[in-house]
């Protein structure tokens, strides 16, 4: 009798799986780009930038489909992560098992939402992003950018950081590299509301990106639910500063964070966009996704005498030349 129910109850998994996927594979993927816009005010209508779905992330999608219908892999997982929770963090434990990757932006999105011309050459640009996990996302830049540096929280994920080429800069000392590191972007990709301070890692942006002369572009997974899963104490999950945020909608908290977080912290929204923040599913869903916001901020200086920003601006175009610089 025993071994009928696990039948039926197997056969049931699948069928309920079954219909998941369907489900997933022909949702209106427009939803995933387009914010309300009765939710916005003015400046976040004027300053948004439209995305669009393209091959890059159908890839994505397509893998994580596979992934997930793989039985054998996912009772892999199931098992292995199971028994490695005893031991690791769940991100050092998906870094083990090279498991649970990521996708935010193609290349194409990303240089276009930066607003790259045809003529820039990636030759000498070197990007920081901090919190990379694995890198996956991370390694989309790569066609735009020579060097890339990095920080991670887990030695696991550092170690995969490794593997792909990637320099990986401590977490404490990444805002104090000397000065032949220079970056031309700064990303910071679902940290903030993981950040056990996001005061101090604002403040820490600021003061590096003004230095260097560089953008920081920010995405965040909205609405904001803050959690902490590297605390220097070890004992909290909670952080030691909250995102000023207001409003429970996305439109509404994309709104408040550049009113109230980012222009109180000294840096001047250029654009923002909406992109589906996706993960490689399991044996339940195929994938599963967040909503981020991410924006191209600029830091402004008491003085306004900053090295110049190698990223042109929406309300410029950039010299006709291959090193694309403009003053901030």
């Amino acid at each position: 009798m025993a071994r009928l129910y696990r039948g039926g109850r197997i056969s049931q998994m699948l069928m309920e799986k079954e219909k998941t996927d369907e489900v997933l594979s022909v949702v209106d993927r427009t939803d995933w780009y387009v914010p309300r816009e009765d939710l916005l005010t003015p400046q976040s209508i004027d300053l948004f930038h439209l995305s669009f779905f393209d091959r890059s992330t159908q890839d994505f999608l397509d893998s994580s489909f596979a992934v997930s219908n793989s039985i054998c892999l996912q009772t892999w997982y199931a098992l292995a992560s199971t028994f490695l929770s005893l031991f690791v963090s769940k991100t050092s434990s998906n870094g083990l098992l090279n498991r649970g990757g990521m996708f935010i932006f193609s290349t194409q999105q990303l240089r276009e939402f930066l607003h790259l011309p045809v003529e820039w050459d990636r030759r000498g640009k070197r990007l920081l992003d901090l919190g990379a996990g694995d890198g996956g996302v991370t390694a989309r830049a790569g066609d735009l950018f020579e060097h890339i540096h990095a920080t991670e929280m887990s030695s696991i994920m550092q170690w995969r950081l490794r593997e792909r080429g990637f320099s990986v800069l401590e977490v404490d000392d990444w805002n104090r590299q000397q000065s032949n590191q220079q970056f031309d972007l700064i990303t910071v990709l679902n940290l903030l509301d993981r950040h056990y301070n996001p005061s101090v890692l604002l403040s820490q942006l600021h003061e590096v990106s003004s230095r260097n002369g560089c953008l920081v572009m920010m995405a965040i997974v909205l609405p904001i639910r803050q959690y902490v899963e590297f605390h220097p104490n070890g004992s909290t999950t909670r952080p030691d500063s909250w995102i000023a945020v207001e409003g429970k909608t996305f439109e509404e908290q994309v709104s408040s964070l550049i009113a109230k977080t980012f222009e109180p912290a000294g840096f001047e929204v250029i654009r923002w966009t909406r992109l589906p923040y996706l993960c490689e599913g399991d044996f339940k869903k195929p994938y599963y996704l967040l909503n981020d916001a991410v924006f191209l901020l600029r830091p402004l200086a008491s003085n306004q005498s900053t090295a110049p920003s190698t990223f042109p601006s929406s309300a410029q175009s950039p010299p006709q030349d291959t090193q694309i610089r403009i003053d901030l």
